[in-house]
């Protein structure tokens, strides 16, 4: 069966490409077959792909989704302000990754997100990943949405490597390694 991880977020801008391409290097350093499967019409990550020239895995369009599913692994990057689209990808998931960018206002917009997670019917396993996190910020966003029984897989800090990972190979995992452990198990 394949293992289906999609990247949720309502929002655009909060970093679901970045998360999508780091998630499936993570996979491929861990010796899977692992695929990308982009369903953002903008088509992101497969401009990633071809700015990139080279990366360990395929990224297929939306129109190639079978093609997607014979991975053992595939990651979903997905549109902003498209609930039905995320239902989707979440029907799709055996587990999701939730971003939100660490600050107010995004913390709010996680809410139609869940809302999206939560109508879908998944039940399998999710948390939030928290991203473009300055200062304490992110450690103070991570306990308020623990306190409120939400499942946070981690924190990125806001970093000029991530502005600049567009159609590079993502090769420095630390971050995401350690925020994403527990999901890409």
């Amino acid at each position: 069966m394949t293992e289906v991880v999609s990247v949720l977020s309502r929002k655009g801008g909060v970093g679901k490409t970045v998360t999508a391409l780091y998630a499936a290097s993570l996979l491929k350093a861990q010796g899977k077959d692992v695929a990308v499967l982009d369903k953002d019409p903008e088509g992101s990550a497969g401009a990633w792909a071809r700015a990139t020239g080279d990366l360990p895995f395929p990224v297929y369009p939306e129109g190639k989704q079978a093609q997607a599913m014979k991975h053992a692994w595939v990651v979903i990057d997905t549109p902003p302000n498209d609930p039905r689209a995320l239902g989707d990808a979440a029907r799709l998931a055996t587990r999701v990754i939730v971003v939100a960018k660490c600050n107010a206002l995004e913390a709010d917009r996680l809410v139609p997100t869940l809302d999206a997670l939560a109508a879908s019917g998944f039940a399998g396993p999710w948390g939030i990943l928290l991203t473009q996190a300055r200062g304490g910020l992110g450690r103070e966003m991570k306990l308020a949405l623990e306190e409120e029984d939400l499942p946070v897989f981690g924190v990125i800090p806001h970093l000029v490597k991530y502005e600049r990972a567009f159609g590079t190979l993502p090769e420095d995992l630390t971050e995401y390694r350690e925020a994403l452990a527990e999901v890409l198990q």
